[in-house]
């Protein structure tokens, strides 16, 4: 009923989700499913290692036509309804609003993406992505909470800041269980390659899954007044405090060249005061305010030590 009322009221803008990308899925999952079924046809015991990825892009699929189904975004003059599934839908005022800013994500050399993110009061972030025929919309929203915010300035340098790894890991999950029916074909059916070189890709694939697995649920960085606690893993989590980083810089890195486009990597690099270097991966689209204020603040700890 609440989402029937909010139909009602006169929006100055009204954004729903994109089916783009659900189109661009469906396809590669029938392209997939198709080889799959002639593999099957041909009795090609390959079959079962494709139609696992098959069906991790049907899950894909089905989990993009939701969220596109699902996405609104109604913007007024005093507040917006914003909702990414069924039942969570909220209207927030701009008065409730901590912040609100853009984000772009330089994903590849050809494509960016640019994210809407914003933080209640008592502390809850949220994103969305933004696309070009949106801009005037969420610029509108931006402008509307900065003229509110204007009345209660806030001192940023002495909150705390927390960045955790990915805790929603129900899609890792998916993808390691899909990922064990090629492991067996490799290790078991395809017996004529010795077993050292059957390893080489077995490894290739379980070490980036056990870092992903690993950084998304023991990730932790928590920006604080006089220093920050950071652990990338379970064994490495250390609080170091401002004065005692002897270097630091945000790096923009290219991650790897795939069908000529670049990927690129953002992590923080710093150096401690046993003259250890360590590198902080994060996600630039939504934590680069943060990140911009852990740095600034080792720079201004370096300035007062002057």
């Amino acid at each position: 009923m609440m989402e029937n009322k909010m139909e009602e009221r006169n929006w100055k803008y009204k954004i729903t989700g994109s089916w783009t990308a659900v189109i661009a899925v469906a396809i590669t999952t029938v392209v997939s499913g198709g080889f799959t079924f002639w593999l099957y046809t041909a009795h090609d015991g390959a079959f079962v290692g494709l139609g696992g990825l098959t069906a991790f892009f049907a899950i894909i699929c089905v989990l993009s036509a939701y969220g596109a189904m699902s996405f609104k975004l109604l913007v007024d003059k005093d507040g917006f309804y914003f909702r990414t599934k069924p039942g969570n839908g909220r209207y927030y005022r701009y008065r409730e609003i901590c912040s609100m800013w853009l984000a772009t994500d330089k994903e590849t050399d050809l494509q960016q993406a640019t994210y809407c993110n914003f933080e209640t009061m008592d502390g809850k972030r949220s994103r969305f992505l933004v696309l070009d025929p949106n801009l005037d919309a969420v610029d509108y929203m931006i402008e509307r909470v900065e003229a509110v915010g204007d009345s209660r300035e806030e001192d940023d340098r002495d909150r705390e800041f927390v960045i955790p790894g990915k805790r929603k890991v129900g899609g890792l999950v998916i993808f390691a269980m899909l990922l064990l029916p090629v492991l067996y074909l490799i290790l078991f059916v395809w017996t004529s390659m010795p077993l050292i070189l059957r390893m080489i890709p077995v490894a290739a694939l379980l070490v980036p899954t056990v870092q992903v697995f690993s950084r998304g649920l023991f990730f932790k960085l928590k920006i604080q007044k006089d220093g920050f606690y950071c652990r990338t893993n379970p064994f490495d989590g250390r609080y170091y405090r401002y004065g005692d980083i002897l270097d630091c810089c945000l790096v923009e890195a290219e991650r790897g060249t795939r069908r000529h486009e670049t990927y690129y990597a953002y992590y923080m690099k710093f150096t401690d005061r046993a003259n250890r270097t360590h590198r902080v991966l994060y996600d630039k689209s939504l934590y680069e305010r943060e990140m911009n204020e852990l740095v600034a603040r080792i720079e201004r700890a370096k300035e007062d030590e002057e």
